[in-house]
């Protein structure tokens, strides 16, 4: 998941990226709590079929995120030198995190229902860190694990700022594709494990368009993002397993379809080329701007604490009594609320604090702007 949230109403705003964000949450939540749930038994109460058919494909939200994250750490590197780069991501992320894992935890202790339990203080201490896996130990929540692909993402993004080579960022990409496309014909674990191959076309895409928004089509952007787009099926169509007949491609009641996955992989793409398109706003409403505020806690919170609550109005007969769906849509007005509440009284007053402590009070030191060229300004 991407852990931005937008800024307030600024010049030079991007509201659609913030109805991307939200959109993306949605799609998560729904697919954790109508079908992912339901279908490991942590919610134990099946829900609407249809809504079952339609939230299998929820996941894919994640994949929309990194596309975000890449969009958008690229458009933050080209501002700052390392410190300042490195400050912006630990006044994002850890805020929201350190709280929302400790409520987390608290909940899951509570509440006797809950599927999931923290396992020692050990894992606890680990989580706060953002990468619990370089201790041993596993997320206290299952939405946790793409913090640590975000994370790898940021390191190398760091180190190309810290090494100076900002001004190679389409070759480094354009590397980082290659990577991605021997990794697909021959997956290498430790590869993937250090560079995120898999998810490389994902975060490439969103940066590739940052750098079309910024200074405009070139022929090689074209092709990364062609490439981007191709990667990016060809990793879903694998994740989806293997074909259980051809007559599946044309059912919706055989389990998440191969070509409906793809379709949306073109969307996500699609929905950026749109984004890139447009001409930037001077300000954007204010429902777009909550939409990409609570994107972030809203995915940290949602998932395991919403389980054991479910648990808890099961037991108690409420969900016998207002049905499975009507409870499931009051725990999502209650996570709704949560990210509301962390957004305004965590991140807003402790991120700007701990993003001037971590960064000091001096200005950037190296400034870096994508490339212009001859033929930037290259109309699609």
């Amino acid at each position: 998941m991407s852990a931005e949230a937008s800024a307030t109403s600024r010049p030079g705003r991007e509201p659609a990226l913030d109805w991307l964000r939200g959109l993306a949450a949605l799609a998560v939540v729904m697919f954790h709590y109508f079908h992912k749930g339901p279908m490991e038994g942590w919610m134990p109460v099946r829900q609407h079929p249809l809504l079952d058919a339609l939230s299998a494909y929820g996941y894919l939200g994640v994949h929309l995120f990194f596309m975000i994250s890449g969009y958008v750490i690229m458009m933050t590197a080209q501002h700052a030198d390392l410190r300042h780069f490195v400050a912006s991501r630990i006044s994002r992320l850890v805020p929201a995190l350190w709280f929302c894992a400790t409520l987390t935890a608290l909940i899951e202790l509570l509440i006797p229902e809950s599927p999931f339990k923290p396992l020692s203080w050990t894992q606890y201490l680990a989580n706060l860190t953002l990468v619990p896996a370089w201790f041993g130990q596993e997320p206290i929540d299952g939405a946790y694990w793409s913090l640590a692909i975000e994370i790898n993402f940021y390191l190398w993004v760091a180190a190309a700022i810290a090494l100076g080579q900002l001004r190679h960022i389409e070759r480094l990409l354009l590397a980082w594709l290659a990577l991605s496309f021997v990794n697909l014909l021959r997956p290498m674990y430790p590869v993937q494990l250090l560079t995120s191959a898999h998810w490389a076309p994902l975060f490439a895409g969103g940066a590739f368009f940052y750098l079309v928004r910024a200074s405009g089509w070139t022929r090689q952007r074209r092709l990364a993002l062609c490439a981007s787009l191709l990667l990016a099926c060809a990793y879903a169509w694998r994740e989806t397993g293997p074909l259980r007949g051809w007559d599946t491609l044309v059912r919706l009641d055989a389990g998440p379809n191969h070509l409906v996955i793809q379709a949306i992989i073109l969307a996500c793409f699609g929905a950026f080329r749109w984004m890139v398109s447009r001409p930037l706003t001077s300000s954007g409403d204010a429902l777009s701007d909550l939409a990409g505020r609570l994107t972030y806690p809203l995915y940290l919170i949602h998932q395991n604490a919403g389980y054991a609550l479910f648990g808890l109005a099961a037991s108690g007969g409420l969900v016998a009594v207002l049905g499975p769906g009507f409870v499931t849509l009051l725990i999502i007005g209650m996570a709704l609320a949560a990210a509301w509440f962390v957004n305004v009284v965590v991140e807003q007053r402790l991120g700007p604090a701990l993003r001037r402590w971590v960064a000091g009070t001096r200005p950037p030191l190296v400034a870096w702007s994508p490339p212009h060229s001859s033929t930037s300004r290259e109309r699609p």
